[in-house]
């Protein structure tokens, strides 16, 4: 018989980005600072909104951002912010922006 609790760790190692909350970690990144606490009130007019956006597409503009892939435009200063996310909180603040409207 499987312990209880072993199951429940072993379910909780599996599902890491189900677990992370992703407006909390868009808080704590300082994504906001840019984008606005409701992701549509941008710091400048250049800055893309980003309540509503795609998931896999912010996850991928994150990601790629971060290896330097995307190279233009704005990115040099979301490039420092992206060395503070890794791919699960990616994945949740994307999740969490799409879910906004």
């Amino acid at each position: 018989m499987k312990h209880p609790l072993l199951i429940a760790a072993a379910l909780a190692v599996a599902t890491p980005a189900l677990a992370l909350d992703g407006a909390k970690l868009f808080q704590e990144k300082t994504c906001w600072s840019c984008h606005g606490k409701d992701a549509k009130k941008t710091l400048t007019p250049t800055y893309p909104k980003l309540a509503g956006q795609n998931a896999a597409y912010a996850e991928a503009q994150m990601k790629d951002i971060k290896s330097g892939a995307r190279n233009n435009g704005q990115t040099a200063a979301m490039k420092g912010v992206m060395g503070l996310v890794n791919d699960e909180e990616m994945k949740a603040i994307a999740v969490y922006l799409s879910t906004l409207k």
